[in-house]
């Protein structure tokens, strides 16, 4: 599920105000949710986001700003992490017979 804003530059009719107008979410399967944040709240469901944005889009006057997904770059950092190693990358950019390769060569090799 990822998380979005509708964010307003200008409102043209005077109602949802500008800034962060609504919240919304699309979900796995592609359909959307958006909840307006305006003194005339209201929830909508959406076949997808170009719906969202095609109907209160108003010509770039409107934007959607998704939320970044924590979890899934924090996994991805996790995994990277795990499995970096900086041996591995010095050796790549060393010459295999300068010192600093052989002292690295061995230190892998005693692990």
């Amino acid at each position: 599920m990822k998380i979005f804003y509708l964010k307003r530059e200008e409102d043209e009719s005077g109602i949802s105000g500008t800034g962060r107008v609504a919240q919304g979410f699309v979900f796995d399967n592609g359909k959307v949710c958006v909840s307006w944040l305006s003194e005339h709240p209201s929830v909508t469901i959406y076949d997808n986001i170009g719906e969202v944005h095609a109907i209160h889009g108003h010509g770039g006057k409107t934007a959607i700003e998704f939320e970044p997904d924590y979890k899934r770059a924090c996994g991805e950092m996790k995994s990277f992490i795990e499995n970096f190693s900086l041996g591995t990358v010095a050796l790549e950019k060393l010459a295999p017979e300068s010192p600093a390769s052989k002292i690295i060569s061995k230190n892998k090799k005693e692990k």
